[in-house]
């Protein structure tokens, strides 16, 4: 990508005023702990911190303050090298079935009939018929519909070139999202979660702080095209947007339960959104736990709820 000059100057400014008036972290994060600046170099620190800038421009329309934060869009770019993680594993989906299967047992877990971590050995396994996702264990986007056995003759060169594409790629690294590059990649072949037969199933991202649900952002997809819209926890819909086209759902009838359940993954969490999918009836089942949902490249339509979750979160400096 092209980086701007006045944001690269504007960015390495802040930095070295930050340095000069000692407001730079210099103390170790908690035990059992790590932030950006723990993991990065200084110098793909800084080359993090700029293009982050970048990004957050090309969305928002402005330089973010790294140094003075206030919101919540400001306060999620800076967090991605201040806040400290208790548990940047988790950002393995993987390892997110493992920790919310300790929490709320197996019943949450969505079937997982095969993990590796190469493409060839899931060709060469010996697999149950029917549909799944394929996915990656890091980042965003990587997934693939896949329907057994026909898919892996079929489209077979297709799915070795995207999964082979994921399974190198160094998500995150170079725009702040370390937590995606602290373990090793794999694949994975999750049973389709059939709630609405061939379609995608419904997810409710409930964003939590200091372990206790703000407010749920709910997304469908719909003939390949996505669209949302965000509640409060009575299922009021809120006068905000990420920029989607619009949905109405009803009430869900599990609401209070999935409301518990995203709470009780999420404590000792100063900040997380919890991906669930559901039914909207009595089923529920885990997606993902994320640390910087976004990238904090997600534009709130309404500025002052903007400023006010903005206020919920801690940047860690």
């Amino acid at each position: 990508m092209n980086i701007e000059f006045a944001v690269r100057d504007n960015l390495v400014a802040q930095v070295r005023a930050m340095v000069a008036e000692g407001r730079w972290p210099r103390d170790p994060p908690p035990a059992g702990h790590m932030r950006g600046i723990d993991f990065y170099n200084s110098n793909d620190l800084l080359v993090a911190i700029v293009v982050g800038a970048q990004h957050f421009k090309d969305s928002h329309g402005y330089i973010p303050p790294l140094s003075n934060p206030t919101s919540y869009s400001e306060r999620l770019y800076a967090r991605k090298y201040f806040a400290p993680l208790p548990m940047p594993s988790l950002a393995d989906k993987l390892e997110g079935h493992a920790y919310v299967r300790g929490c709320l047992g197996d019943a949450f877990i969505p079937s997982v009939v095969w993990v590796g971590e190469s493409i060839d050995a899931l060709f060469a396994a010996d697999l149950p018929p029917g549909r799944y996702f394929l996915k990656a264990s890091h980042g965003c986007g990587y997934h693939l519909v896949l329907t057994l056995p026909k898919d892996l003759v079929a489209s077979r060169e297709q799915i070795r070139r995207l999964a082979d594409a994921w399974r190198v790629t160094r998500f995150g690294y170079d725009t702040g999202e370390w937590q995606y590059c602290t373990f090793k990649p794999r694949l994975f072949l999750e049973r389709f979660i059939d709630y609405r037969g061939d379609e995608p199933p419904e997810e409710y991202k409930l964003y939590c702080f200091n372990g206790r649900a703000e407010f749920i952002n709910f997304r469908v997809e719909r003939a390949g095209e996505h669209a949302g819209a965000l509640y409060d926890l009575a299922w009021s819909r809120l006068p905000v947007d990420f920029g989607r086209p619009p949905v109405h759902r009803d009430r869900p009838k599990n609401l209070e339960a999935m409301i518990e359940a995203a709470e009780r993954i999420a404590t000792g969490l100063s900040f997380a959104r919890i991906d669930l999918y559901s039914d909207g009836i009595e089923d529920v089942k885990f997606s993902e736990i994320t640390f910087t949902p976004g990238n904090a490249r997600s534009r709130l339509s309404n500025p002052d709820f903007d400023a006010r979750i903005g206020k919920l979160l801690d940047v860690g400096m």
